[in-house]
């Protein structure tokens, strides 16, 4: 049983909706009643606590068939919340005005705001949780106590199936503290508690609080930091208002994905600004910085708060669209930081495969023998690494590793587009290439990662270069291979030699568990170069290795001659020449993924296959081990070719 299902639901009588109500006007939107943070449980029967939902709080205006969804600032957000709209266009023949919240709920019960976001992009199932009700028939009930109209709501909402998207939102009177340790146990927001006597005041008063289980909080954008390594964005700069002033908190360089990354570059960039809306600002942050409007809102996980009220260990989490800035002061969560993770649901994988148009067929297929991994659950594994995978995939001739019978034994190659497959999966054409024209695959979203799981698909593999620019190529792969018999201390050991020689020529490079028994060590370059020089650079580079360390390395892949050693397989750098692409899985026992990992933490792990699609899931909801990588501007001049030679 979920936590969600904890709280109690009690027999409601049948709901009473006289036939004969005319239909009356919309309720208008009224100003929202806000919870002030504490970190004291509130004890006493007067008080009801509620759970605390991490999604987008909202209010449904209702006049029979006819329904508007206002966030807290009143915009009508009705489109962006159109699949909650069906349950609550047939609640009543008359009218009301409901306050609550709009979330997704992950395979544990739990609310998720990143699972939120992704949900509104692609159209997925969400939930409304009402919690309370302010009119009803032109009624006003403001001002009557929180118990009575919290009690008119549930008679209105009557019983409901848990998979209806619209839900009245429980309470338990007192045990707060019971409650705040199970919420926090399970992974949760936190605990609301609201006086049973309360009016609806629309205003932020101590009625009602909020008890928080994480330090994670809303801040104001007043500027950001350009990126050392050219156009780009390095942080963002922060601040909370504090009597009327909007005083410096901090920057927050991590947890963007590379996509996050430059959507929110492109906003910063329509807002520039000559002078800075701080109140004070340190004179070296000043110095590098951009300063810009500051009406855009980011929320930010943090470990505390300094003394002097700077965060620490700042993590960027998620834009926020639905409050105003001027509305944001500094709170102090109560209790150490839950850290989220991302699960594989296969009820959610369905409905993302249904909402990104691609019909997914025995969708309880269990792709991974001895495991309980699906179809389904593969397609919700790239939904949750869709923001991370999507940059490496994206516009690159692909070939496809296939399994249609689910053995593993029997895979095979796909690089060209067979009747029956999806249309995510795009079939096109390369001007010519080594004298003819060919013909290749490529994906360019998540409908044609899903595609790929359709039609069994465990492995992605990508080019090195566009299939727009097919001759430029802008990354190069140094595949340490070894013998079986080596220890995978061998293999990360080799991996930082070739990135210190790497550094020492003025290359920039960034390490991937492969998911099988190596690490690929990968070099992004500007799209200048052709082919011929990359490989040719890359096996002069493997071949130097081998004459210098001829004991741990050879440059030729014959297994015979490999015993004891590791291939530095170079071949994976000519045109057409494919390697597995960044968060895809792996044809393997087991279900593992190819993984970035930071340099620092290469040595940690024990194996090549550290992470199946339960952690990689997990994994991609963290900051990006790669911070950079796309930003990163390197050519293989004729000075670091010449010096491997």
């Amino acid at each position: 049983m979920s936590a969600l299902e904890a709280f109690p639901r009690t027999k409601r009588a049948p709901r009473r909706d006289s036939e004969s109500i005319p239909k009356r006007p919309l309720p208008t939107f009224r100003p929202f009643q806000l919870c002030t943070l504490t970190d004291e449980i509130p004890v006493g029967g007067n008080w009801l606590f509620e759970m605390k939902f991490d999604g987008y709080r909202a209010q449904v205006a209702i006049s029979g068939p006819d329904a508007v969804v206002y966030t807290r600032n009143g915009h009508d957000w009705t489109r962006q919340f159109r699949v909650i709209l069906p349950p609550l266009r047939t609640l009543t023949k008359g009218s009301a005005l409901i306050d609550g919240e709009i979330v997704a709920i992950d395979s544990e019960g739990r609310t998720n705001f990143s699972l939120l976001k992704t949900g509104i992009a692609a159209g997925l199932p969400l939930k409304f949780y009402a919690f309370d009700l302010l009119e009803f028939n032109g009624e006003d009930l403001t001002n009557e106590p929180l118990v009575d109209r919290k009690h008119r709501l549930e008679v209105l909402l009557a019983e409901r199936d848990p998979d209806d998207r619209l839900q009245f939102s429980s309470h338990i009177p007192d045990h707060g503290d019971q409650i705040f340790e199970a919420m926090c146990a399970g992974g949760h927001e936190g605990v609301i508690a609201k006086r049973a006597d309360s009016p609806y005041v629309g205003d932020r008063t101590a009625s009602w609080l909020k008890i928080k289980c994480t330090k994670r909080q809303e801040f104001v954008v007043g500027g950001y930091r350009p990126s050392d390594r050219g156009r780009g964005l390095a942080s963002l700069i922060l601040g909370t208002y504090e009597n009327g002033k909007l005083v410096y908190r901090g920057r927050v360089g991590t947890g963007f994905s590379e996509a996050m990354r430059k959507s929110v570059l492109a906003q910063l960039e329509k807002r520039p600004v000559d002078r800075p809306a701080f109140a004070s600002v340190p004179r070296d942050i000043a110095r590098r910085a951009s300063w810009v409007k500051p009406d855009l809102i980011a929320e930010v996980m943090f470990s505390e708060v300094t003394p002097d009220g700077s965060l620490r260990h700042p993590s960027f989490q998620a834009m926020r669209e639905d409050k105003r800035a001027d509305q944001v002061v500094m709170e102090v969560p109560a209790t150490a930081a839950t850290v989220g993770t991302a699960y594989l649901d296969p009820n959610m994988g369905k409905e993302i495969a249904v909402a990104v148009g691609v019909n997914l067929t025995h969708p309880e297929k269990v792709m991974y023998p001895g495991t309980k991994v699906t179809k389904a659950m593969l397609v919700a594994y790239y939904a949750a690494v869709a923001e991370k995978i999507l940059p490496h995939i994206q516009d690159r001739p692909l070939s496809l590793v296939r399994d249609t019978d689910g053995d593993l034994e029997q895979t095979f190659f796909q690089k060209h587009k067979l009747p029956g497959m999806p249309k995510a999966i795009h079939d096109g054409q390369l001007e010519k290439i080594s004298g003819k024209e060919s013909r290749f695959l490529w994906v360019d979203d998540l409908a044609g990662l899903v595609g790929g799981v359709q039609m069994n698909v465990l492995e992605f593999h990508v080019w090195g270069s566009l299939r727009q620019r097919p001759s430029l190529p802008h990354r190069m792969i140094f595949d340490i291979d070894p013998d079986e018999g080596l220890d995978f201390g061998d293999v990360k050991q080799a991996a930082l030699d070739i990135r210190g020689v790497l550094e020492a020529l003025g290359l920039q490079s960034w390490p991937l568990l492969s998911g099988g028994k190596g690490v690929h060590v990968v070099v992004p370059l500007v799209a200048k170069g052709n082919w011929e020089a990359v490989k040719g650079f890359c096996q002069d580079f493997a071949e130097l290795l081998a004459r210098t360390d001829p004991s741990r390395f050879v440059a030729n892949m014959s297994k015979a001659k490999r015993k004891g050693r590791m291939f530095i397989d170079y071949l994976r750098n000519g045109q057409g020449a494919t390697a597995i692409c960044p968060w895809s899985t792996r044809a393997r026992a087991g279900a593992p993924c190819a993984v970035p990992v930071t340099w620092d933490e290469l040595p940690t792990f024990k194996a090549a296959n550290a992470f199946d699609v339960f952690g990689a899931a997990v994994r991609a909801q963290q900051p990006d081990a790669w911070e950079g990588y796309f930003e990163t501007e390197q050519i293989l001049t004729a000075r670091i070719r010449k010096a491997v030679r």
